[in-house]
């Protein structure tokens, strides 16, 4: 192989390394909160239906913040700090009682 081959070789390999270093990886999941839901489950002998919800916050901000979940007709969460680039989660059970729902999941908050 040639000096000028050898030299463009380094150089391509240089230019890769250099990229590679400057890829930042993707979040698992979306800045921010987001919520998922499971299905609705029938507890026997009663008129009761649950679900299990589950809230997630990603903070892709380069500051700590501080959320709190609150909950329709339920305990809202306590005040969470989430550092910098960290995450938090918080699980609960929402029911469904002939038509009166509590535990319903309603909206992220500052705190």
């Amino acid at each position: 192989m040639s000096k000028l081959g050898r030299k463009s070789l380094a150089v391509a390999f240089s230019a890769f390394a250099i990229a590679g270093a400057l890829v930042v990886p993707t979040p698992a999941y979306a800045c921010g909160t987001s919520v998922t839901y499971g299905s609705w489950t029938h507890i026997p002998d009663t008129l009761t239906w649950q679900r299990k919800w589950t809230w997630n916050y990603f903070n892709c901000s380069g500051s700590t913040v501080r959320r709190k979940v609150v909950v329709n007709n339920g305990p809202d969460s306590s005040c969470y700090t989430i550092a910098p680039r960290g995450t938090r989660g918080y699980s609960a059970y929402e029911s469904n009682t002939a038509g009166y729902r509590t535990n319903q999941y309603e909206n992220t908050v500052s705190c």
